[in-house]
């Protein structure tokens, strides 16, 4: 095994501990959640059920993601690798305050759109950087596009969550909240399925 492989590989297995301990201390955190919210009453419970299975979607649909493209691109022993690989621990601590936030009894509907919105930058800076370490001439659009796309429709359903639930239904405050951040999550989840499918897809090519 060469050195660039070797530094690739020891590379990979960190971020991957660090997703180990990521996953794990959700869900240590959120059995007690969904306890209590059994406890206050079914709608609690399944707000609680759809934010989490959402959130959780994503991370996994993150970790995937990440999987594909370090065997695309994996690390060397260049400064562009290592901030990939910084890069990589900055999006994972973005995940931990993704589910931090998903697994409490009381979500806050706008921390998880700048976090998830975050991690999409992220995303798009490690594309461009490893892009560049490579070569890679083209094909950059089908690269970055789709992150900046998938930001603009999750402010786009708040957004509408927010007119709808104002103007048509009339909701206050924290009814007002709670629609958004099931819409907000919602929409989440459908973006990890649809890039869980392009991946699917990709792989099997």
């Amino acid at each position: 095994m060469t050195i660039n492989a070797e530094q690739s590989q020891r590379w990979v297995w960190f971020i991957d501990v660090v997703f180990g301990a990521i996953v794990a201390l959700g869900i240590q955190s959120y059995e007690p959640v969904v306890s209590e919210a059994w406890a206050q009453g079914l709608s609690e419970f399944v707000l609680t059920i759809v934010v989490g299975i959402s959130i959780f979607s994503f991370v996994v649909y993150d970790i995937a993601v990440y999987h594909a493209l370090v065997k695309k691109f994996p690390f060397g022993m260049t400064s562009l690798s290592f901030l990939r690989f910084y890069l990589d621990l900055v999006m994972a601590f973005t995940l931990y305050l993704l589910l931090a936030n998903a697994f409490q009894l009381y979500p806050d509907w706008l921390s998880i759109l700048v976090a998830v919105s975050f991690w999409h930058c992220a995303a798009v800076a490690w594309h461009l950087l490893a892009r560049s370490e490579y070569k890679v001439v083209g094909g950059l659009s089908s690269a970055v596009l789709p992150h900046i796309s998938f930001i603009a429709v999750y402010c786009l359903a708040a957004f509408l969550a927010a007119q709808i639930a104002d103007k048509v239904f009339g909701l206050e405050s924290t009814a007002l909240s709670t629609s958004i951040l099931i819409v907000v999550c919602l929409t989440i989840l459908v973006v990890s399925l649809f890039r869980w499918n392009q991946i699917i897809k990709k792989v099997a090519v």
